[in-house]
């Protein structure tokens, strides 16, 4: 069930007509009539017309008490999107192929969960899956995630946690439920201390880790826990330290650490590569394309490298992979990273 779906059934539940009806009518000359003058006369109608338009029209079918129970019910719940955000989530596509595209519908993007500090928004997937991402500030947007319907089923809980925008900002962890038999998102903290979560729309959540447990989420991270209908443990899964010094600590702790170079609007390119060789008795590092031909990679005495591709060889790794090899003196090898284009990464997820 979509987010649409989800309006749209509180709207029937409060005075239930046919689907059949429901649809018929709102493609009648009479009902677009009715429309126009609900869009000329109320502000959130004007605001987003197309969001607004299944939902006005079934609120004039029902009455206006009904629509007046589902908003206070819901809150922001059902806002449509803010530009900043659609722009955001619309982006996730960019620089990718047609095939794969996840062309979320950012034009019917809407508000599914929120707490004092932030809100989630998301946006349907053709194929049954979803985009989403959390915004603070009112419309700052911090990093959209879609998932396929192919994938629903290996992630019982999907979560995103983006890194705090400064020591004062909120602590926001939100995600949709995928698993059927998970009816309530707890957090439980290193401290001994829990948040019930309240729900959004259609399974989404987000979570304001409280002032209690804030310096354990940001230096240990936290457990988001899913729970049956008698509170039973369903699924569990670890949010790493929301600290922003973290990702750095875990480059530094791989082998060989290495970041692609892409070209924004093709990311089937690979333009360069840039990293560090952590393994301590590495003494050289060589790039082996997908066809086996291996090029050498200098690195500088701090352990760093930074190597650029002939254009010639940018588009080796647009659908296939290479991977770096790090050798001790003997010439043995010691560490390596498999690398490939983000679009391939994409394909590959």
């Amino acid at each position: 069930m979509t987010p649409t779906d989800v309006v749209l059934e509180k709207v029937r539940n409060a005075d239930p007509i046919g689907e059949v009806d429901l649809r018929g009518w709102s493609n009648s000359a009479d009902a677009r009539r009715v429309l126009d003058q609900i869009v000329v006369s109320d502000v959130h109608a004007a605001r987003s017309p197309r969001r607004r338009r299944t939902v006005w029209i079934a609120a004039t079918v029902v009455g206006t008490s009904a629509l007046a129970t589902v908003a206070a019910a819901s809150g922001l719940l059902g806002e449509p999107a803010p530009e900043p955000v659609r722009t955001d989530l619309a982006a996730i596509d960019k620089g990718l192929p047609a095939d794969l595209r996840a062309n979320p519908d950012v034009e019917n993007a809407m508000a599914v969960a929120s707490t004092a500090g932030g809100v989630l928004y998301a946006a349907d997937l053709r194929d049954g899956g979803y985009c989403y991402e959390i915004a603070t500030d009112g419309d700052r947007p911090r990093g959209a995630v879609c998932v396929t319907a192919s994938r629903l089923g290996d992630r019982p809980i999907e979560i995103t946690a983006p890194i705090p925008s400064d020591d004062a900002g909120p602590l926001l962890v939100g995600g949709h439920i995928n698993d059927s038999r998970i009816e309530q998102i707890v957090a439980r903290y290193g401290n001994g201390t829990s948040s019930d979560v309240e729900p959004g729309l259609s399974g989404y959540w987000l979570l304001e880790v409280p002032e209690n447990a804030r310096d354990v989420a940001l230096n240990s991270g936290l457990q988001i826990v899913g729970l049956g209908g008698e509170g039973q443990d369903v699924s569990s899964v670890a949010v790493p330290a929301l600290r922003d010094e973290q990702p750095a600590a875990l480059d530094v702790a791989q082998p060989i650490f290495v970041s692609t170079i892409s070209a924004e609007d093709d990311l089937t390119l690979v333009l360069g590569m840039e990293g560090s060789v952590n393994a301590a008795d590495a003494s050289t590092l060589e790039l082996q394309y997908p066809d086996g031909t291996i090029t050498p990679i200098p690195f500088a005495a701090d352990r760093s490298f930074r190597f650029m591709l002939p254009v010639e060889r940018q588009s080796d790794f647009a659908t296939a992979w290479g991977q770096l090899v790090a050798r001790d003196a003997d010439g043995t090898t010691i560490a390596t990273a498999a690398v490939s284009s983000v679009a391939n990464h994409r394909r590959t997820d």
